[in-house]
């Protein structure tokens, strides 16, 4: 199953990104990760995807330029092609009215991000328990 997992990371800040996918990478070297550096452009590569290709989780960052995590998650919530793609949301705000309004969208999760690695780490481990071990993803494909 875990090799099959590919997870879509949209995320605009370099320094998260490379705590993201470093963190990951220490924790399921083989994992897939795909970056996008703000909604509209996973929106594009999903429109031009064949369903068997979707992410089996997107990581979704909350502030982005472009296209901000919130206008991407209604996106991706309203077409039913993506509906069943659960979606992780990231953001530097632990705002209740910002985390209230992923939830009423469709996020499956909502994190604060951390500030140091050890914490990105920890909270990772944590996700990929959950999403690699303990859940079982929808298939996309039907």
């Amino acid at each position: 199953m875990e090799n099959s997992i590919t997870f879509y990371v949209v995320e605009d800040d370099q320094t998260d990104f490379s705590y993201i996918d470093r963190a990951i990478h220490e924790i399921q070297p083989d994992l897939k990760i795909r970056r996008f550096l703000h909604g509209a452009a996973l929106l594009t590569h999903l429109q031009n995807s064949a369903p068997e290709e979707y992410p089996s989780l997107i990581m979704l960052d909350f502030y982005m330029p472009v296209l901000d995590g919130l206008k991407t998650l209604r996106q991706l919530k309203i077409n039913e092609n993506y509906q069943q793609i659960p979606v992780v949301m990231w953001s530097g705000s632990s705002r209740p009215e910002d985390i209230s309004q992923a939830y009423r969208l469709g996020a499956r999760a909502f994190h604060t991000k951390p500030v140091l690695f050890e914490d990105w780490q920890e909270q990772l481990q944590t996700t990929l328990r959950y999403w690699l071990r303990t859940v079982e993803l929808p298939n996309l494909v039907e």
